[in-house]
């Protein structure tokens, strides 16, 4: 079962015959009673015999039969008609002794069907029942005529004993099969949920990988190179190589932001507080043209629609990605963002004319994280190049607007 937090908690699953400490306690009860009846009823030559014998029933209990109750699966390998016999033992002498003790057949008689079964335990009974009856009247304690009742009697109850001991033990293995389901069932579930936080663990380090890969790697990258740039620069061109430091302290800037966002909601970075889609792309755009001295341009088309955040963070980091190809590989000379709004879906398409690329033959994991945020937010990546021809990346996927917030109520003047 779960608790009002949905965790698993251990329930020891009960069968039929496991009855704890009740049956204990009505077995030592009816067996106490038979034994002051033994003792007021027996006549005086075999009065503590007859108790003694009854005791000896309690013993045989507590001594093996409640062990083996708690161990059914012994059942099987002889060891309940070991019970059987010493249960006789005791109960048929004490029976034959004085009539009035077949009382403690109520105690003996669900033991013998817990412990041996139906097909021991009715045989069993059968004898308390019979032979003391059979003594009796063989030795002239009683008439053939009175035999005779007893004998119908104890054959109806018998056979009635018969059918209901095999009926309900049937519903006692299905209890013994429902116990062993619901425990298999237990751990299947623990089992499933060990899994499940496996997976989940497993995909928000995946998800912790991309945003790492697609913000601060990029953001590295970019001051390693304009780094590289500024030692070549600081004697022969000093305004350039501080346009290249300001663009190195805007990029750690903009990585130390993403960097905190990260830690402080561990979720996807969105394109800017309050700002839009467009003016992030015009932003990252711009860095990339001053950082290359090449000319990036922007279009925006159509009418732009509010977007849900991840369609925005899925486009702006797909524009990275696909930027920071552009300065690493290919050696472009001019470079074109497109910005695509339609009534179903909106669209990015990056395109450059530098050297291109085999897409199947390319390393590290730009491309895989591109397809992957793509595919995350219901849309499709196509990536057209090859080797001389330039390289045109583009991700569309289905226009979704972020929930509707309310608009606060001005408060009454």
């Amino acid at each position: 079962m779960e608790d009002a937090e949905g965790r698993v908690i251990a329930v020891e699953e009960r069968h039929a015959w496991n009855t704890g400490v009740w049956w204990d306690i009505y077995f030592t009860a009816v067996m106490a009673a038979v034994a002051v009846l033994a003792a007021l009823t027996t006549g005086p030559a075999w009065r503590w015999t007859a108790v003694a014998l009854v005791c000896a029933v309690v013993v045989v209990y507590f001594g093996y039969g409640r062990w083996l109750l708690r161990n059914p699966v012994h059942r099987a390998s002889g060891r309940s008609v070991v019970l059987l016999v010493l249960l006789l033992a005791a109960v048929l002498p004490a029976v034959t002794l004085n009539p009035t003790l077949t009382f403690m057949i109520v105690a003996v008689s669900p033991l013998c069907f817990m412990a041996a079964g139906t097909v021991q335990a009715v045989p069993a009974i059968t004898l308390v029942l019979v032979v003391p009856v059979l003594y009796r009247t063989l030795t002239g304690q009683q008439g053939w005529d009175t035999t005779a009742v007893a004998l119908v009697v104890y054959a109806v109850i018998i056979a009635f004993a018969a059918w209901f001991g095999r009926w309900f033990e049937r519903i006692v293995e299905q209890s013994y099969e429902r116990s062993e389901l619901i425990r298999q069932l237990r751990e299947s579930r623990e089992e499933a949920a060990r899994l499940s936080e496996q997976a989940g663990a497993m995909a928000e380090r995946e998800h912790l990988g991309r945003e790492l890969h697609d913000t601060l790697a990029q953001g590295l990258t970019s001051v390693i190179a304009l780094t590289q740039a500024v030692e070549s620069e600081m004697a022969s061109d000093p305004a350039l190589a501080r346009r290249h430091l300001a663009l190195m302290r805007e990029t750690a800037a903009d990585n130390l932001a993403d960097a905190r966002a990260m830690v402080a909601a561990r979720q996807a970075v969105r394109p800017e507080d309050g700002g839009s889609l467009d003016a992030a792309l015009a932003r990252v755009t711009g860095r990339l043209a001053a950082e290359l001295g090449i000319g990036v341009d922007l279009t925006v088309r159509g009418t732009p629609a509010p977007l849900a955040g991840d369609v925005q963070v899925c486009l702006l980091r797909t524009a990275q990605e696909a930027l920071a190809n552009i300065r690493r590989h290919a050696g472009a000379g001019h470079a074109d963002v497109l910005l695509e709004y339609s009534p179903a879906a909106v669209s990015l398409t990056v395109s450059d004319d530098g050297r291109g690329f085999t897409p199947a033959a390319a390393p590290g994991h730009g491309l895989g994280n591109m397809r992957h945020r793509a595919e995350s937010a219901g849309g499709t990546l196509t990536v057209d190049s090859a080797p001389g021809t330039g390289t045109t990346v583009r991700a569309s996927v289905p226009l979704r607007a972020e929930p509707a917030r309310p608009i606060p109520e001005e408060p009454a003047r």
